[in-house]
């Protein structure tokens, strides 16, 4: 059968006592515009455009059918471009029971196997995180696998986040291409992997014919894959989060684009810029926070108050702001950040931010000012100046990229240094060496560890083929461990060793613009800490109690960091 005699077929397979009262209208875009309507408890086919679909599909005929008959996977569809969404994804999901696809198909697979759109959009959005009030010693069931019979390893962030939970939403946060490894530690078992491998092939995750993993565990091959910008493209992000951040986004950009925009927007990040807003802007946030977390006593947990809200208030700051407006930033910030949980919240607050920094882009055309958004407005390179479009994308990228790989890295950097009091003293009395601390800790624990590329045409990396297509994940911190590359005991944290070296901010051309900018907000984050709070030591029953440690595999940072210091 053909894309469009399948999806004629569907109402057939409908089944209403599981779809309840669910109204949408399901837009399928092919050679033969089709859609399904679903009212009433009833499902109904029709030819051409709907008026408002609640989610529209976009594919050629080839691509729809196999998806649809789950001989491809929608979800490497839509990372590789080969099928788009719009609209409703969250109902989307949901979509998942209302069709016996098994029994469209002929397929003999059990009942409990998932739907061809589960296949397709599920994998887009992270495991539902446990609530706190769920995850306790009553009902260990609900708990994460990772978590001790001590009660919640997370029960914080209200605050920040007026009750939404959004803390753990970041932590318990996966993809659909999480790697293999126990999320707690997954290393031994990368390492185990790099010694047979180097380079894994997956074809088997999501079924025959699904499409194609590549894993890549080994540093040389990892330095191949991100050099290799003929064969290996980083457009597989434009695809999954344009919708969301606009058609320019810098890391999902190729050649010759990709340096034409970054020239434009780099001036915006320049050494000489973040130099005065060290003093003017940075420090001050983190004086705040800390005369909050004093406030407190003599002990916090520093993910809940602080390193968490810092680098949110730090890019607001940079931005040009105003403080009486930060709240309702964060909280738009924070719906982004959530985009790859809730894509019909993140669109929706990407919009409001639009408008909400329109007129400050107006503004800085005639009042410049020591800002992102006044560099950004003024930035030219012989004679050509952003658009607002690329302004916005830029803006938007920040904010997760600003702010979550900042907020992971500075917990885990703390995390590493408290779990080693030896370093963390050598640290305290030498001053040189905060920033050979966060460099090893993004050497042994990238907060984000994959970068994913898509194969523009069969290729190698070593001796391996890559076929066309296929979604291609250098994993940063398996090379970073590689004894290839660091040959003195790699699994280890020792911020002393030399040469101190790591890939996690990526290599190439893409090697990540905002990195001096990160370590400076690392830098005056932790001086500041050290000399605010003496003593400053893990609250060892705490850290039992809550089983605090360094969660994830796609994205790592710690649980809680329970802390104690000594009264002034």
């Amino acid at each position: 059968m053909s894309a469009r005699q399948l999806i004629e077929k569907l109402p057939q397979v409908f089944l209403p006592e599981i779809a309840g009262d669910a109204n949408a209208i399901f837009q399928f875009q092919i050679s033969e515009p089709c859609y399904l309507s679903i009212q009433n408890k009833r499902c109904t086919f029709a030819l051409g455009q709907a008026a408002a679909p609640s989610l529209t599909l976009t594919a050629d005929d080839e691509v729809m059918q196999k998806v649809l008959r789950g001989e491809t996977n929608g979800m490497v569809a839509v990372m590789t471009g080969k099928m788009k969404t719009h609209g409703n994804l969250k109902l989307g999901q949901s979509m998942t029971t209302f069709f016996d696809l098994d029994v469209l198909t002929g397929a003999s697979a059990p009942a409990t196997k998932p739907s061809w759109l589960k296949r397709s959009l599920s994998k887009l959005r992270p495991a539902k995180s446990p609530s706190p009030a769920a995850m306790t010693t009553a009902n260990p069931a609900a708990m994460p696998e990772d978590s001790a019979a001590g009660g919640c390893p997370f029960q914080h962030g209200q605050d920040q986040v007026a009750g939404d939970g959004f803390v753990d939403k970041l932590l318990y946060m996966v993809t659909p291409v999480d790697p293999p490894g126990d999320v707690r530690n997954p290393y031994p078992d990368w390492a185990e992997r790099r010694r047979s491998k180097r380079v894994e092939i997956e074809t088997d995750r999501y079924g025959k014919d699904a499409g194609t993993l590549i894993y890549l565990y080994g540093h040389a091959e990892v330095i191949e894959c991100l050099h290799n910008n003929e064969d290996f493209s980083s457009s597989i992000l434009q695809n999954m989060y344009s919708s969301v951040m606009g058609a320019h986004i810098l890391v999902g950009m190729d050649e010759p684009a990709h340096a034409g925009y970054r020239n434009l927007v780099a001036p915006a990040l320049r050494p000489k810029l973040l130099t005065k807003w060290e003093e003017s802007l940075i420090q001050v946030v983190v004086d705040e926070l800390i005369v909050k977390l004093k406030a407190k006593g003599n002990k916090a947990d520093l993910v809940a108050d602080f390193t968490f809200a810092y680098p949110a208030r730090v890019v607001g700051q940079v931005i040009g702001l105003p403080q009486d407006n930060f709240e309702q930033f964060q909280q738009w910030a924070m719906g982004i950040l959530e985009g790859a949980a809730d894509p019909d919240k993140a669109a929706e607050c990407a919009k409001e931010v639009r408008a909400y920094l329109a007129p400050f882009i107006e503004a800085r055309r005639t009042d410049r000012r020591e800002d992102m958004i006044s560099e950004l407005v003024h930035a030219e390179i012989d004679g050509q100046r952003l658009n607002d479009e690329e302004i916005y994308s830029f803006l938007l990228l920040l904010l997760p990229a600003g702010i979550e790989t900042t907020y992971r890295a500075l917990g885990s950097m703390l995390f590493h240094l408290l779990s080693n009091p030896e370093q963390l003293n050598d640290v305290r009395n030498d001053r040189s060496l905060v920033n050979k601390a966060f460099e090893e800790t993004l050497r042994v624990d990238p907060p984000v560890q994959l970068t994913p590329r898509v194969a523009l045409r069969e290729s190698k990396i070593g001796d391996t083929i890559i076929p066309e297509n296929a979604v291609v994940l250098p994993l940063l911190g398996a090379a970073n461990r590689d004894p290839a590359f660091i040959s003195d005991n790699p699994e280890s944290y020792n911020l002393h060793r030399s040469p101190l070296r790591h890939v996690t901010f990526g290599n190439g051309v893409h090697t990540c613009i905002g990195l001096h900018l990160a370590r400076l907000e690392i830098k005056i984050a932790l001086n500041k800490l050290l000399d605010a709070l003496p003593g400053l030591r893990f609250d060892d029953d705490e850290v039992i109690k809550r089983d605090a440690h360094i969660r994830g595999k796609s994205f790592r940072s710690p649980t809680a960091l329970p802390v104690i210091w000594d009264n002034d």
